[in-house]
């Protein structure tokens, strides 16, 4: 816990929070600011503070990853995740096709065409996989939810599955497995050089 409460000793700390709407009122508030200056003194001291979840929105913050996204829909903005934006597939080139018109001839082209049909495939399973999810989530039925999140990263790397399963897993109450997937897919995104729009969801 103690490698978890230290990104509290960030020298940036305040700054990020004061630049983040959802956490600059927090600055604010009196109580938060000594919970906050007694858990930089004692990183160690944060696993009681992980009961007020504050202090996840604020881990949320400094580790780049938004775990409300999915949250239920108490204002207009908190609806559980439809990630209209997936990781782009970096081998997925449209351009080589065009080629084809060209004299020249290609003799790549259809292993590639193979590789890329294949990983298409198994993206549409994985993202059939999160909506199975997405509709468990909105049900608030989150253990099922988090097996088909699972079962959509084993189809198909792509954090944005990873980010749903924390969401999923910060709604059950396990903080703890919240904050370990986060950083799992901060580490992951890192590997295979995910979008940095889609590890900062």
């Amino acid at each position: 816990m103690g490698g978890l409460g230290g990104i509290f000793n960030d020298p940036q700390l305040f700054q990020k929070l004061a630049n983040n709407p959802k956490t600059s009122p927090l600055l604010a508030d009196g109580e938060f600011m000594l919970k906050l200056q007694r858990l930089q003194k004692d990183p160690n001291s944060i696993g009681q503070e992980l009961q007020d979840p504050r202090f996840l929105q604020v881990m949320s913050v400094l580790m780049g990853i938004d775990m409300s996204f999915g949250a239920p829909p108490e204002g207009a903005s908190g609806v559980a995740p439809e990630a209209e934006e997936d990781v782009p597939m970096p081998d997925f080139r449209p351009a080589a096709q065009e080629k084809k018109k060209e004299p020249e001839p290609e003799p790549t082209p259809e292993p590639e065409d193979e590789e890329t049909l294949a990983k298409k495939k198994a993206q549409e399973a994985a993202d059939a996989e999160k909506k199975i999810g997405n509709d468990f989530y909105k049900k608030r039925e989150f253990d099922q939810a988090i097996e088909h999140y699972n079962k959509a990263w084993e189809l198909h790397k792509d954090i944005t599955y990873l980010n749903n399963l924390g969401a999923a897993k910060f709604e059950k109450g396990d903080l703890q497995g919240a904050i370990e997937t986060c950083q799992k897919a901060v580490e992951e995104g890192r590997e295979i050089r995910a979008d940095f729009k889609a590890m900062a969801k």
